[in-house]
């Protein structure tokens, strides 16, 4: 079975080591990392990622112009953006442009795993 593509775009390390940490328990992944946003646009220049995880703003970009970039590759892109911002606005904003869901960091890391649970059921 190929593995589903996921890219994971951030630039804090206990962030980056927290997520790692739960997509430890979805091998179906293959999980490609990011730290800037050069790197980000290059990399879904090439790749149609099937699930992409973005902080909302990371050095040089702003995750809804990546989100942008990765629906343009995979309209069916999964989308998911986190931020340490708890700002009702931009997440009405990021939902609007095809986000599938936006969590709040560090609190609501964990949302992440179940995030990834429902999109595998929903697109196995």
């Amino acid at each position: 079975m190929d593995k589903k593509q996921l890219l994971f775009i951030e630039e804090e390390g206990y962030v980056i080591d927290r997520v790692q940490e739960l997509l430890k328990n979805f091998p179906q992944f293959e999980v490609t990392h990011a730290g800037t946003g050069e790197a980000a646009r290059k990399l879904l220049g090439e790749t149609a990622f099937d699930v992409v995880i973005t902080d909302i703003y990371v050095r040089g970009v702003s995750g809804l112009e990546l989100l942008q970039h990765a629906k343009e590759k995979n309209k069916e892109t999964c989308v998911i953006i986190i931020t340490g911002v708890d700002n009702a606005d931009l997440a009405a904003k990021a939902l609007k442009e095809g986000a599938f869901d936006f969590v709040v960091k560090p609190p609501a890391l964990d949302r992440i795993a179940s995030i990834l649970k429902l999109v595998t059921l929903l697109k196995p």
